[in-house]
């Protein structure tokens, strides 16, 4: 039994010598395993720990199952010994091989390094580290060297301070460096700056924006009334003129133009030429006017050009609405807009007033057009511009016996909020008639009165942001335009008709013109419509002293058929003696820069409409002065500019740059969040900028 359990003994031993190899082999493996189940690299510094624990419980298994085969003490003590030596050993390992895997991984980031550095030097992609304090540069890469070579000016701190910014405002940039271009890309969290060779790129853009298809269309203006009534001899000359002028052009810009008729012309172009003609600023169109005055030949030419890619109908039809644009500004002008809906039209030219004449047969079709429109309306509304002056009254009340004429009810819209004096006093005497007071009416009336089918007719303006009431010229679906301010941006969409003639004097003119149209000649206007018509004239016309033509007059004689009073107008146009102390305080403070007059309102003192206006007037008639600007804060918490001119100063533009407009000589604009010195500045600046 004793030899049987010696024998066993000694197998037990042999046993557990031969596990202690095993398990030795198996953690050296353990300890080498680097993925499976458990990742080793990110737990390897427990893995002493580890090591400790799993011989702990080996040890505690081997005990038990010594016990139960009966091994004596001195084998319990050998077999910790050769436990601990085992441990010991696996500890040593996992701590060369943890030193091992760490060099390793410093060997990998080194090779990294040293391959991305490389990589950097070598790769054509210029980098570049600048300072996050002051922008100067830190580091860059030998390519950078390469592309700034002969112009290292451009490395300085305030030129990549400069980049940095331009590429925040307007994302990348393109950076021209001797002959080539380059796309510069920022990193701003790790202050590096990219430039990459994009050249080809540049230059393939470049010739496809170069070559993009250009159609323009070129108008004579007032064509047929020069050539009517005149020999054929003379209808000759006047058509070789036009032809050499217009040939000169094409051979001068390489364009190829096409004659439809007499008074019209086709240009086809690609953009690369369209850009010459317009850094000429299309000086062949005043050239063109100078030279036909001096041959005592009343024309001029209105163009409308447009480009874009594909789609040439679409080019052509914005070509067109770019002409009419072109003349109901006044003609002698040109109008460019790219064929899509967000591009804005670029305009020159315009730096004489209206040479468009108006058309008696043109008048006879509005009258037509718009009686038509009337009769297939429910009713029709008349709105004028926000504080309607007395042209805009004037022109409303005429419109209004228009269609009365026409057997449809119509309506003159007015706000109690926005009443000039004389406006006013011309509305109360209009209530004092039974006619008057029902069909002149306040905008809350207006919104109950209106239909699914009613009319609105827009007098004596053609903006929508200066329209009297917004909200309720949107609630409209039809919609005429009647003005004589030369047509911007701001036009209603989808007008019905539009009657717009930047030569007329007043819209007043306008209506009364197309009024004298009407077969119904039974019912004529009162006294007082009359007069106020009337008056609408002669307050834009400046008593009949400005911007007159033979049928201005010609509309002032019917209005005093009509029963027009010239001691009612001046009623209505009577200024109170408030008003003249503070048109008097305008024009003292008055400072003049050679021919021009600039009066600026009394610190913090407001005024109105008809002050700004009347003190404008002042100052352009004293001697020597072609244009006179007002400036004030208005009594309706904004900064007013009211400008006016004779001759061929412009007033209209230089309004529309502070986003106003008007007519060519008299024109105004409405200013937020700036003070009056510093609007007077502005207009300095502007002043000068245009006199260069």
């Amino acid at each position: 039994m004793k030899k049987r359990l010696k024998h066993g003994k000694m197998n037990h031993y042999d046993l557990v010598v031969r596990y202690q190899k095993a398990l030795m082999t198996v953690l050296t493996k353990v300890s080498d395993f680097r993925t499976g189940w458990v990742d080793v690299k990110r737990y390897e510094r427990f893995l002493p720990l580890i090591i400790i624990i799993s011989m702990t419980v080996v040890y505690l298994c081997e005990v038990i199952i010594l016990r139960l085969a009966e091994f004596q003490q001195t084998e319990l003590v050998l077999l910790l010994v050769v436990n601990l030596i085992v441990m010991f050993i696996l500890l040593a390992r996992a701590r060369v091989l943890t030193a091992k895997n760490l060099d390793t991984i410093r060997a990998l980031n080194e090779s990294a390094e040293n391959s991305l550095n490389a990589t950097l030097d070598t790769m054509p992609i210029g980098v570049l580290r600048y300072s996050e304090f002051d922008y100067t540069p830190e580091w860059f890469n030998p390519y950078v060297d390469i592309i700034f070579a002969n112009d290292e000016d451009k490395l300085e701190a305030d030129k990549i301070k400069e980049i940095v910014q331009d590429i925040d405002d307007q994302g990348m940039q393109y950076l021209s460096v001797g002959q080539k271009k380059y796309a510069v890309k920022v990193d701003h969290k790790k202050k590096l700056l990219y430039f990459i060779d994009a050249t080809s790129e540049v230059v393939a853009k470049t010739i496809t924006r170069e070559s993009r298809p250009v159609i323009g269309i070129i108008s004579v203006d007032n064509y047929d009334d020069t050539t009517d009534l005149i020999s054929d001899s003379s209808r000759t000359i006047i058509n070789n003129f036009i032809a050499t002028k217009i040939d000169a052009f094409s051979n001068k810009y390489n364009v190829y133009i096409s004659r439809y008729n007499a008074s019209r012309y086709y240009v086809y172009t690609n953009y690369l030429s369209l850009k010459q003609i317009m850094d000429d600023k299309f000086e062949f169109v005043n050239a063109f006017r100078e030279e036909a005055t001096e041959k005592n030949f009343s024309l001029t030419l209105s163009i409308g050009m447009s480009y874009g890619l594909e789609n040439f109908s679409k080019i052509g039809k914005t070509a067109l609405d770019n002409l009419e644009l072109a003349l109901v500004r006044g003609g002698d002008q040109v109008v460019i807009k790219e064929n899509i809906n967000t591009a804005k039209p670029i305009y020159f030219g315009g730096n004489s007033a209206s040479h468009i004449q108006k058309s008696r047969t043109r008048a006879r079709a509005i009258a037509t057009a718009l009686r038509t429109i009337v009769l297939e309306s429910e009713n029709v509304f008349v709105m004028g511009h926000k504080y309607p002056d007395m042209d805009a009254l004037g022109a409303a009340v005429a419109t209004k016996i228009f269609a009365n004429m026409n057997d449809k009810e119509a309506f003159v819209v007015y706000d109690e909020k926005q009443l000039l004096p004389d406006v006013e006093r011309a509305i109360a005497k209009l209530n004092e008639s039974k006619d008057g007071f029902a069909h002149i009416i306040r905008m809350d009336t207006a919104r109950e009165l209106k239909k699914s089918n009613s009319l609105l007719i827009m007098v004596d303006h053609s903006k929508t942001s200066q329209t009297m009431d917004y909200d309720f010229y949107k609630s409209f679906d039809k919609v005429v335009v009647i003005d004589h301010h030369r047509r911007d941006e701001d036009f209603p969409k989808n007008a019905l008709l539009t009657y717009i003639e930047s030569g007329a004097s007043s819209a007043s003119e306008l209506v009364v013109e197309v009024l004298q149209y009407q077969n119904d000649q039974k019912q004529k206007m009162s006294k007082v419509e009359a007069s106020i018509a009337l008056a609408g004239i002669s307050v834009d016309t400046q008593k009949f002293s400005k911007g007159t033509t033979a049928r201005t007059f010609e509309a002032a004689s019917f209005l005093r058929s009509q029963g027009a009073d010239n001691n009612l107008i001046k009623k209505f146009l009577a200024t109170e003696f408030d008003k003249y102390k503070k048109i008097n305080e305008i024009v003292l403070n008055a400072e003049f820069h050679d021919n021009i007059a600039i009066g600026v309102g009394l610190y913090r003192k407001m005024y109105d409409n008809v002050t700004i206006a009347k003190a404008a007037d002042t100052l352009l008639n004293m001697v020597g002065i072609d244009a006179s600007f007002t400036i004030v804060n208005h009594e309706n918490g904004y900064v007013a500019v009211s400008a006016r001119s004779s001759g061929d100063f412009n007033v209209q533009r230089i309004m529309e740059s502070f986003g106003g407009g008007g007519h060519f000589n008299n024109a105004a604009a409405q200013i937020y969040e700036k003070t009056p010195t510093e609007v007077r500045e502005d207009l300095l600046k502007l002043l000068n900028r245009s006199g260069e």
